[in-house]
C-alpha cells in the first residue's frame, strides 16, 4: 500500500468529525467517496485500511501518505495538529 501515490506531495490532513463505527480508508484512489472506500479497488492489490471510532470525535486522516500511524495524520507532512482537537 502506497498512499503517497494517491495524494500529491504536501497533501494536507483531512479533518472530519466521525460518529462511532468502523470505517475503511481508501488506498487505491479510485473511490467516488474519498477519503473512504467504495469498493473500487476490486481486482487490484490495494486494500482499504479499516479503523474503528469508539466515540464521536474529530480525526485527521493522512493526506500525504507519509504518516506512520495510518490512516491518521502524525504530522509527517509538516502540518502541526496542535490545538486542532
Amino acid at each position: 500500500m502506497n498512499m503517497a501515490k494517491i495524494y500529491p506531495e504536501g497533501g494536507m490532513p483531512i479533518g472530519l468529525t466521525l460518529e462511532p463505527g468502523t470505517y475503511f480508508r481508501c488506498t487505491c484512489g479510485k473511490s467516488q467517496k474519498l477519503p473512504f472506500c467504495d469498493g473500487s479497488h476490486s481486482g487490484s492489490e490495494e486494500l482499504p485500511i479499516a479503523f474503528k471510532i469508539l466515540r464521536r470525535q474529530k480525526v485527521y486522516l493522512c493526506g500525504c501518505g507519509r504518516s506512520g500511524d495510518q490512516p491518521f495524520c502524525d504530522g509527517s507532512c509538516g502540518v502541526s495538529l496542535a490545538g486542532r482537537e
